[in-house]
């Protein structure tokens, strides 16, 4: 009975290191699971500032950028506008020089006009100055052939 003791103990101290032996074993595996899912987490981390960093620096540029497009658009659009009331300015005062240019040409019209009708009434006055003597002429010839008579 003694080595069936001794058997069954040594069987029971076989079983309890053989037990020991798999629970520090269960306790290695999962620390080191633990340490790699560590290391994972850490190195996803890492990886995600990264990434959170150049995502930041992307929308930075990306904002400098749609500025820059902004301020250049902007002036592009002033130099237009510009532009366009230098145009308008050039046209306006084309405008006014034909207008002052019809203006004059008119004047001198009118002018010239005036001037031909002055001389036809001139003319119309002598003529009818002219004529008017004439009848007066004949008149007072007539007048004294009846006192002649």
């Amino acid at each position: 009975q003694s080595s069936i003791a001794t058997t069954k103990k040594i069987d029971q101290e076989d079983d309890t290191a053989f037990h020991d032996t798999v629970v520090l074993e269960e306790q290695i595996r999962k620390e080191e699971e633990s340490q790699v899912k560590e290391a994972e987490d850490n190195l996803i981390n890492q990886i995600r500032g990264e990434y959170e960093l150049i995502l930041q620096n992307l929308k930075e540029e990306n904002q400098l950028e749609f500025e820059k497009a902004t301020e250049t658009w902007n002036k592009k659009c002033h130099n237009e506008l510009l532009r366009h009331e230098k145009e308008n300015e050039e046209a306006i005062s084309k405008v006014k020089s034909d207008a002052n240019e019809t203006i004059s040409k008119l004047n001198q019209q009118i002018f010239l006009e005036r001037g031909k009708m002055i001389s036809e009434q001139q003319h119309n006055a002598n003529n009818l100055e002219e004529e008017f003597k004439m009848k007066e002429n004949t008149l007072n010839e007539s007048f004294r052939e009846i006192e002649v008579r």
